[in-house]
């Protein structure tokens, strides 16, 4: 998750009136769950991709013409260290600068290695540091893991199963973007590692662009800097009645957790379910927690899936629950949507040509909250969260009649569709769903962002 700062003064407040309140506020359901069939194997450690031949089937008497893929990265540690936080991370040995580099490689430079030191005997500051080998926020080794074998099951699809990509890598196939947040970079290299591996590349012809957009101008992900209005929206979100409910809501667990963490007497971290800071133990197998005055008062396996469950709410809730949606949706996901909707168009345009296909195949290496700002738009509210490793797949397909349509997978399965958007995703006509997407871009986005 790409965590924004917020109104700690605005959630103090509420901390305040919920604490004197007798009774804890009634549970709510954040995640409205019409979809829970459907999601049932849910698992945020571990997104599910489609298997060729099993669970992925093609559109039937069609051909596929493009492939937008969405991916979050792998699994990682938190973003932050908790104050007394002594959790031993020791789960980030294998750097991604060595998965590309095959043994057999023609190139003479040397192989690097990155180690991260936690080591008190060679810095007096490691004390307020995690042990282990792991910086904040970076990619394990599972979260390496998983996105190569992301990358393993989308080859069998979409080069064994449809034979839409040559069987060696042919550069000028493929666009690659990801964050200018390494852990990004490390889930893309992975990735192409799986698609095509070292014994599928010609040395001569083996370069693949990963492309980056400054920070201060990404798109992939919420851009308050870029964008003044979309930050005064989301700090808005943290004084509606809304986030006030909800905050109410889970004031009791937030209490248990942050108390069991040790970081109750903290202003600058008890205001929140610090879900984030959790959820990592669990997806890596590791101790959950204890009460350090009283070691029988342990965290469950429950409570920190809930208590993440719940965190997702500070950022899917601004897209689906506020009157104001509709405008941050704009602000936050019509830049990426202006990108994904002209290159599918630059596609169509290139068919009706008869001209060489153009990026056939993009890969979008991005956070939990770059799938779900796009899922807002085109899907049903209840789509659970980004899981590490999740993909969202974007399909172009022409069929037998010669009709252009759109499919839309998530989890392995076809998106439910938003229910302003006319169509569903199996098969939903290209220009609806282009007319759909392009009416969250704004005409100025220079004037849709002034704060005034």
């Amino acid at each position: 998750m790409h965590v924004l700062s917020f109104s700690l003064g605005v959630v103090a407040f509420l901390a305040a009136q919920v604490a004197g309140q007798s009774t804890a506020a009634p549970a709510t359901n954040n995640n409205n769950n019409n979809n829970g069939n459907l999601y049932a194997d849910y698992d945020y450690c571990q997104g599910i991709v489609p298997i060729a031949g099993k669970t992925y089937k093609p559109v039937k008497g069609a051909t596929l013409q493009k492939v937008q893929i969405l991916m979050r990265h792998g699994d990682r540690t938190p973003s932050t260290v908790l104050p007394g936080d002594k959790t031993n991370y020791n789960i980030c040995s294998n750097p991604a600068e060595l998965n590309l580099i095959s043994s057999s490689s023609t190139h003479s430079g040397p192989a690097l290695r990155t180690n991260i030191l936690v080591s008190p005997e060679e810095n007096l500051f490691a004390s307020q540091y995690w042990s282990g080998n792991c910086e904040v926020g970076q990619l394990t080794n599972k979260g390496s893991l998983q996105t190569r074998q992301v990358g393993q099951k989308l080859r069998a699809i979409y080069v064994d199963q449809l034979k839409f990509l040559p069987k060696r890598l042919d550069p000028k196939e493929l666009y690659v973007r990801n964050t200018y947040i390494w852990r990004t970079r490390m889930s893309a290299e992975n990735f192409l590692d799986g698609l095509y591996p070292a014994n599928t590349r010609d040395p001569r012809n083996s370069v693949i662009t990963l492309n980056t957009y400054p920070q201060s101008i990404e798109t992939l992900i919420l851009n308050p800097a870029a964008c003044p209005k979309l930050g005064m929206l989301y700090q808005s979100f943290f004084k509606s009645a809304t986030y006030s409910n909800f905050f109410k809501a889970n004031y009791a667990l937030m209490s248990k957790v942050n108390i069991i963490l040790g970081v109750d007497k903290i202003p600058t971290v008890n205001q929140t379910l610090n879900g984030d800071a959790v959820m990592p133990r669990l997806c890596n197998k590791l101790p959950l927690g204890c009460n350090s005055k009283d070691p029988s008062q342990c965290l469950t396996k429950e409570e920190v899936v809930e208590t993440m469950k719940q965190s997702t709410f500070l950022y899917s809730g601004i897209f689906r629950y506020e009157s104001t949606a509709e405008e941050i949706k704009k602000l936050s996901v019509g830049p990426i949507l202006r990108t994904l909707s002209k290159s599918l168009r630059a596609t169509h345009g290139n068919n009706t040509n008869n001209k060489r296909r153009v990026r056939p195949f993009e890969l979008y290496s991005a956070h939990d909250q770059s799938l779900d700002q796009i899922l807002s738009v085109i899907g049903e509210p209840s789509i659970p969260w980004p899981a590490y490793g999740a993909t969202v797949h974007i399909e172009y397909w022409v069929t037998a009649a010669k009709k252009d349509v759109i499919r839309v997978l998530y989890e392995g399965k076809v998106v439910p569709a938003h229910p302003k958007l006319n169509c569903t995703l199996d098969a939903c006509p290209l220009e609806t769903f282009l007319a759909f997407i392009e009416s969250y871009v704004p005409a100025d986005m220079a004037a849709a962002c002034s704060p005034h």
